[in-house]
This record gives C-alpha cells, structure tokens and sequence, in this order.
C-alpha cells in the first residue's frame, strides 16, 4: 500500500500548474498591394490646419478659410489603378456629405468644418461608396511602384452670422481601393 501511495505521489508531483497566460495574435491578412508612407505605425497622418479667424472666414465669398495640403502617399504597389474614398461624421443639419464635423472634445469651433477637396477643387463625398468617375485616383504603372493622393483641406462655414471660435479638430478615416 506504501508503494502504491508512492507511485500515485510521484505522478501528481509532476503534473503542477506553473504558470497561466494568453496568446494575442496580432496582425493582418490584406489585399493591400500598397503600404503607407510617412504615416505612423498606426496609419495616422497628422494635417496642421493652423489658426484662422473667424473673419477670415466671415469675408471669405465660399465661406472657407486657405487651403492646406493634404499628402497621402503610398509605395511598394503592385501595378494598377487605386482610388481613396474618406469617411467621417458630417456636421448635425448639413444636406450634403462633403463636410467633415469638428470632434467634440473641447469646445469646437461652431458652424464650421472641414472641407475636403481632390486637387482640383472637386469636394470629396463623405461616407459613400467608391466612385469611379469622382473619387481621387492615381495610377502606378509598374509593380513596387509609389505615388501620391494630393487633396486639399479648408476650415469651411455654411452658416457666417451665427460661427464661434473653437477648437478645429477632425478626424476622417480614408481606404485606397485598387481596381
């Protein structure tokens, strides 16, 4: 009986809990043919607006303040087309999905927001699917190849007697899409 005690002893000693964890798999399975370039490890890019006055804006005819380059580049494509399309919230009571609301945080800036523009001057729609004959769009004509979004941002007011100042952050997320 002693021996068997032992035994069963001897088993039960090897089999001790030691230590408990978890395993956080982290990463991506993309259809990306493009990586980011000049955005941090979270894809953010940070836009300077700078500081505008309400004047400014007042006096303006388009009721926008100056433009500010917005640089998206992206390197290491596989050949083709690729389209951005931008998403965001739009200001409460505006008709149209071309104008980026101010985060809340803070005190925004009221009746004002972001105008989001291709080079040319087209503004961009916000939460639409992907248009082909209006989205920005650039064409890589080799495989690794890069290139560059240029859009343009303004500070925009759809309402000039009743604006306040305020803080004039946004986010937008955007997607490039190959075709």
């Amino acid at each position: 009986m002693k021996l068997i005690s032992l035994c069963l002893a001897t088993l039960v000693a090897g089999l001790v809990g030691a230590a408990d964890g978890t395993l956080n798999f982290i990463g991506k399975v993309v259809n990306g043919a493009c990586k980011l370039e000049g955005a941090g490890d979270n894809g953010v890019i940070n836009v300077s607006m700078g500081d505008i006055p309400l004047s400014r804006l007042k006096n303006s005819q388009s009721g926008t303040g100056p433009a500010v380059g917005v640089d998206i580049r992206v390197k290491d494509c596989e050949k083709g087309t690729y389209y951005i399309v931008v998403d965001g919230p739009t200001p409460t009571g505006m008709p149209e999905h071309r104008v980026l609301a101010l985060d809340g945080r803070g005190k925004p800036a009221g009746n004002v927001g972001i105008l989001l523009t291709d080079r040319t001057g087209t503004p961009l729609s916000l939460d639409e699917r992907i248009d082909p004959q209006h989205d920005p769009r650039i064409e890589i004509p080799v495989d690794g190849g890069s290139g560059t979004f240029r859009l343009k941002a303004f500070y925009y007011t759809w309402d000039k007697a009743h604006m306040d100042p305020g803080d004039g952050n946004a986010t937008a997320r955007f997607t490039i899409m190959q075709e």
